[in-house]
């Protein structure tokens, strides 16, 4: 007769085959939404302690060398903030006409290459108006890729243009103003050797936009108004519209 199994020895048997855990940490579960913040966690911070500089300096009663020590340190953490505030500007007028950007240069660096085509099969009499239209096109890859950084981009191809379309309405020629003075920045750059001068043949990188000789020319030929070029209005961003579709 077979030896009759027990309950404690079944109960051996299943924890030895099958040994049970002990006690697990629970995990804190990651929000499944995150929203970013409208101000980046940087602009956030130096506007804390600027807050907090202020405060400071606003008591009657503060020992004069901590106030002159706190008077430096809110200048230069306004300079700071107006640092980062100018970064975030860039980096989102950036994300936004990366797109438009992409397709533009595509269709510049293509007429170059044409325009380089018939050069190479042109005879004399022909050269000189290939030569000035493919410098015009290499114009235009500068200003695609060193357009100012702070400046809502003005498209080189608006819908009126790219699609022949004629309106009894004439565009607005404040944004044909703002492009060809761009224009003209573009060509004292390429003069002066601060552009490349065939820019098809040269990584961007290896270039960047000298903002602050732009900065200075905006201020020394243009008055400060409103909507100029420091902020232009958003509709203008229908110059551009449709760059998707573009061969």
């Amino acid at each position: 007769m077979a030896p009759l199994r027990t309950e404690k020895s079944t109960t051996r048997t299943v924890s030895s085959s099958h040994p049970v855990a002990g006690p697990s940490k629970q995990r804190k579960k990651r929000p499944t939404s995150y929203s970013e913040p409208s101000v980046l966690p940087g602009v956030q911070k130096i506007k804390a302690i600027i807050r907090q500089t202020k405060r400071l300096l606003a008591k009657d009663k503060l020992a004069a060398d901590v106030r002159v020590t706190s008077e430096r340190k809110l200048k230069s953490l306004e300079a700071d903030l107006a640092k980062a505030e100018l970064s975030r500007k860039e980096r989102a007028l950036s994300t936004r006409y990366h797109k438009v950007k992409f397709f533009e240069r595509q269709k510049v660096v293509r007429k170059i290459n044409q325009t380089k085509r018939k050069l190479s099969e042109a005879d004399l009499a022909n050269r000189q108006t290939l030569d000035s239209d493919l410098y015009e096109r290499r114009v235009e890859l500068n200003y695609i890729n060193h357009y100012p950084k702070t400046k809502k981009y003005i498209s080189l191809f608006p819908p009126v243009v790219r699609n022949n379309l004629q309106t009894t309405n004439s565009p607005s020629i404040e944004p044909e103003q703002e492009r060809d003075e761009v224009k003209r920045w573009i060509r004292e750059q390429m003069t002066a050797g601060t552009l490349p001068a065939e820019p098809e043949d040269i990584q961007r990188s290896q270039y960047s936009s000298n903002q602050m000789e732009w900065d200075k020319k905006v201020k020394k030929n243009v008055k400060a108004k409103e909507g100029s070029y420091e902020e232009i209005e958003d509709d203008r961003d229908d110059f551009f519209q449709d760059d998707e579709g573009e061969d």
